[in-house]
């Protein structure tokens, strides 16, 4: 089955001349030349088209799907509810939604009306109190993580009336295919799967690594086959393939469903809500995952899809002639997934694949060796970042903290009962212990030490009181995003201004988006190639020179390793179209 994808829309309007009725924001915010995913995507969702956009890092996809449902929303006085997947993203995007909506009216008006947008636009997160249902009745924007909006719609009284009917015009999904994670064994791209070729067979060059590849696999199915098994005691729901259990996602589109049937009548045919979803990562897949959760929420309010989503979600691309551009796109797994079809296909319109994006030629990726002592204090890996922070005279800069410094590698499990020798249960046990050290020591060689003492493993406090004995000031990025209530503010600390520094975990990269940041410090092993991919696009992102044009800011990637894992870092930068990497030599 192919996959349908719209063309992309070409034009040379401006901005402002795309949407109207927030032109005078635009303008005044300084948004005048749209960028290549703006400009492909913004005819088809001013015509209520259910898109997914994929795009670079950093190319503008939150205006792209910003711009049409604010647009939408403040001609109708209808409502837009927009999903993200961590509370530091659900915080950007309402900052940004606030800062259009202030600037709608007068130039002298705008800190009046700054207040009113901020009543305007509600967040749904933790460390943050949820909003009463008088700010809800009132509100035209609503961002959360899926957990606290589901707490929001379930709870708060007017909840489930922001989601009935004609109110809700838009349904934003910022990085669905964090949202809407696929089954494990789907989960991998091209990216991570070095060990094999196109046509699945194995590359016997690399025999240590395939065996690697494959006795983690096989860990991580027994891990999920227990995760399954617990989710089943704990009466959670599971999908209908029994693969993975329905996540939070699925059951908000499940409650949006119910509520626009629930909201209906004989007499009245409402308008469905329009779908946007994006994400830089995303493939067939992912858009197959979305159209069949879609459905599932559709069949779950006993109704017809087209009355409760309109139509599928179709694939949105820029243009591939554009001059703003990655330098190279990676084609990822487009292996077929049936949808969940009640009798309404998908219908193919084009042969198009999605392939990943990759980051921006203007990116530089760096390394800086490390041995394999040092690899394993947390001390001597900032200061290292300190030293390179001198020698590139980096001015503003995230540090991610990933694998082994973000988390506990050291478990304390609990005695085993005694068993007695010659038992079933006891000759499992020596099997599965002889197993692990099997994958244990295959892992050892492969990548090297990687355990931390618990004295080395990192918090974003812990961090920023080190860098500040390096003469580095930082600050937690929760913290520095107003998320953390209880934080003592010293008499000469500007709340306004973050420092040069913001420090927080891997899993918090996603959408994230600063002005003017210099560096990206990489500390620990990344999940993956993906991963990678989104820390590094927290730099080269797409911006507005003073002429008018789109322009990409250049940023550089550090990442801090021992020469062995530099070997693999290398192979990530080249999948996903980096420039060749450089050791930096303090």
């Amino acid at each position: 089955m192919e996959m349908a994808v719209v063309e992309p829309t070409t034009q040379s309007q401006s901005l402002p001349e795309l949407f109207p009725t927030l032109a005078t924001a635009l303008t005044r915010l300084g948004f005048r030349t749209p960028t290549p995913i703006q400009s492909a995507s913004a005819l088809l969702s001013m015509n209520n088209e259910n898109l997914l956009l994929i795009a670079p890092t950093g190319s503008g996809k939150t205006l792209a799907y910003l711009l049409p449902a604010l647009a939408k929303a403040t001609a109708t006085d209808g409502t837009v509810l927009v999903v993200a997947p961590t509370r530091e993203l659900a915080v950007q995007l309402a900052r940004d939604a606030v800062s259009i909506l202030a600037n709608l009216g007068e130039q002298e008006t705008v800190q009046q009306d700054m207040e009113a947008a901020e009543s305007a636009v509600l967040l749904a997160v933790r460390g943050v109190n949820p909003p009463s249902s008088e700010l809800l009745d009132q509100a035209t924007v609503l961002i959360g993580t899926p957990g606290e909006l589901l707490q929001v719609f379930e709870h708060v009284k007017g909840g489930k009336a922001f989601l009935a009917g004609d109110t809700l015009g838009s349904v934003v999904l910022d990085e669905v295919d964090v949202l809407l994670p696929l089954a494990p064994k789907t989960l991998r791209t091209n990216l991570d799967q070095d060990g094999v070729k196109s046509d699945g067979r194995e590359n016997k060059g690399n025999a240590a690594e395939n065996e690697r590849r494959r006795l983690q696999e096989e860990r991580q199915k027994r891990a999920h086959k227990r995760k399954l098994m617990a989710l089943k005691r704990s009466g959670t729901e599971l999908t209908s393939d029994n693969k993975q259990g329905v996540t939070p996602t699925e059951r908000l589109l499940r409650l949006i469903a119910s509520c626009r049937i629930v909201g209906s009548s004989d007499n009245v045919k409402h308008q469905p809500p329009q779908v946007i979803a994006g994400s830089a990562t995303a493939s067939r897949r992912t858009l197959d995952r979305l159209n069949r959760a879609m459905r599932v929420a559709a069949a779950a309010a006993n109704s017809d899809f087209a009355l409760v989503w309109a139509n599928d979600v179709v694939a949105c691309r820029p243009d591939e002639d554009s001059s703003v551009k990655s330098t190279v796109d990676a084609a990822v797994d487009v292996s077929s997934t049936n949808l969940v079809n009640e009798g309404n296909a998908t219908e193919s319109s084009a042969s198009h694949t999605i392939r990943a994006v990759t980051v921006p030629s203007q990116v530089q990726h760096r390394y800086i060796v490390l041995s394999k002592e040092a690899a394993l204090s947390s001390e001597a890996v900032l200061g290292a970042v300190a030293k390179a922070t001198k020698a590139m005279k980096t001015q503003t800069a995230l540090l991610f903290l990933c694998g082994e410094f973000a988390k506990s590698t050291v478990k304390v499990k609990a005695a085993p009962k005694p068993v007695p020798k010659g038992s079933r249960s006891s000759s499992r046990r020596n099997s599965q212990r002889k197993y692990d050290q099997k994958a244990s020591e295959v892992a050892a060689k492969s990548a090297g030490p990687s355990v931390l003492a618990e004295s080395s493993l990192l918090s974003a406090r812990k961090t920023c009181d080190i860098l500040g004995q390096f003469g580095i000031e930082a600050k937690p990025l929760h913290v520095a995003l107003g998320l953390e209530q209880k934080v003592k503010v010293k008499d000469d600390e500007n709340v306004e201004e973050p420092p040069p520094f913001l420090v927080t975990f891997e899993g918090s990269a996603r959408g994230l988006h600063f002005d003017a940041v210099d560096a990206v410090f990489v500390v620990g092993r990344p999940a993956s190639a993906a991963s990678y991919l989104h820390l590094a696009g927290r730099v080269g992102r797409s911006s507005t020179s003073e002429d008018g044009s789109v322009v990409i800011r250049p940023g550089t990637v550090v990442s801090l390793c021992t020469k062995g894992s530099a070997t693999e870092l290398d192979k990530w930068t080249r999948q996903i179209g980096g420039t060749s990497l450089e050791e930096l030599v303090l």
